[in-house]
């Protein structure tokens, strides 16, 4: 098993950062049930621990929107894998 070089180090730290960072901010949905219609609507990135007010009204509520942050993670892992393989044939 070949040992990470120094680039390859701080593109995985670099990577963990930002992991945190999207976990510590992820993407919020709005959403109400009525009897007739589900409505979900995005309303951006907050704080884990202080999420948005729902612009829909009283009878809705805020989840974190798990589609976009699996999205995000997937979208993380690639881009720190073809960064790590660019960085290594790099000498």
């Amino acid at each position: 098993m070949k040992r990470l070089t120094k680039k390859q180090n701080i593109v995985l730290l670099i990577g963990i950062i930002i992991f945190v960072i999207i976990n510590i901010f992820p993407p919020w949905i709005a959403v109400t049930s009525p009897p007739e219609y589900l409505i979900q609507e995005t309303i951006g990135y907050s704080f884990i621990f202080s999420p948005p007010q729902s612009p829909l009204g009283y009878e809705s509520f805020v989840v974190i929107n798990y589609s976009r942050l699996f999205i995000e993670w997937g979208i993380l892992v690639f881009l720190m894998v073809v960064t790590m393989v660019v960085v290594r044939k790099k000498k």
